[in-house]
This record gives C-alpha cells, sequence and structure tokens, in this order.
C-alpha cells in the first residue's frame, strides 16, 4: 500500500476518533448529568439512574455518530440503528456489570464507580460501532 495513503488513513482515523470523543464527552456529561442528578437529587437507585442516563445518551450519540463523527448518509439507517442497539446492549452489560462489581464486590462510590464503568463502555463502544456498525468499504 502507498505511503501516502496510509498516512492518510492514520489522519482520517485519528481525525475519527477525536471526533468520537468529542461526541463521547457530550454523551459522558448528558449521562453522567443525567445519573447524578436522579441518583442525588432524586434518590432514585444507581442501578436506575445508570439505565435511564445511558438511554438518553444512546439516542444522542446514534445521531451524531452516524452524521458527523462516521459520516453515513447512505440510507442505511435501519439496519445501523438495529446494529448500533445492539452494539450499545453489549457495551451497556460490560458497562453495568462493572459498575456493580465495582460498588458491590470493591467498594467504590457509586459516583465514581460510574464514571470509571463509563471508560470501559466508551472504548468498546468505539471499536465495535468502528469496526461493525459504520464500517466503511475500505475497512473490509
Amino acid at each position: 500500500m502507498n505511503h501516502h495513503i496510509l498516512k492518510r488513513i492514520d489522519r482520517q482515523t485519528a481525525l475519527q476518533f477525536f471526533k468520537f470523543l468529542i461526541v463521547g464527552c457530550i454523551n459522558t456529561g448528558l449521562s453522567l448529568a443525567v445519573i447524578y442528578i436522579l441518583q442525588n437529587g432524586f434518590d432514585v437507585k444507581y442501578t436506575k439512574a445508570n439505565l435511564i442516563g445511558y438511554i438518553l445518551g444512546v439516542i444522542n450519540s446514534f445521531f451524531w455518530n452516524k452524521l458527523w463523527v462516521f459520516q453515513k448518509k447512505d440510507g442505511k439507517f435501519i439496519r445501523e440503528a438495529l446494529l448500533f442497539l445492539l452494539i450499545f446492549g453489549i457495551c451497556y452489560s460490560l458497562q453495568y456489570i462493572c459498575l456493580i462489581v465495582f460498588v458491590e464486590e470493591l467498594y467504590l462510590s457509586e459516583n465514581w464507580s460510574q464514571l470509571f464503568s463509563m471508560g470501559i463502555y466508551t472504548v468498546a463502544n468505539y471499536i465495535l460501532n468502528r469496526c461493525i456498525t459504520f464500517k466503511m468499504p475500505s475497512q473490509i
């Protein structure tokens, strides 16, 4: 493969990941705000607050990732939405298990546990969505 093509791919991938991180920061802020408001302001159990925060985050995330990060405007909305939801389910399950382990087994605070488990979710979510949901033809 041509060296210039590899350089371009590396820059494109870096830019794409940077955009993903921006969307992730927005989603993290949105999800954590909802979680912490429900958990600390309304005394909602941390597991329910977590689910509600993630549902709002995943809706926001899908549209930003589809249209801005991965720039997929090819009309495969339903397929991508279903894959995005499936991957969300996988990543959320991983995150939820980590959350429970952090709180119940490692005795970390609920607030810190939310943040740590969210980091695990973010990395897994990017990898799976980049490689599956929004895969470009050149990534085959």
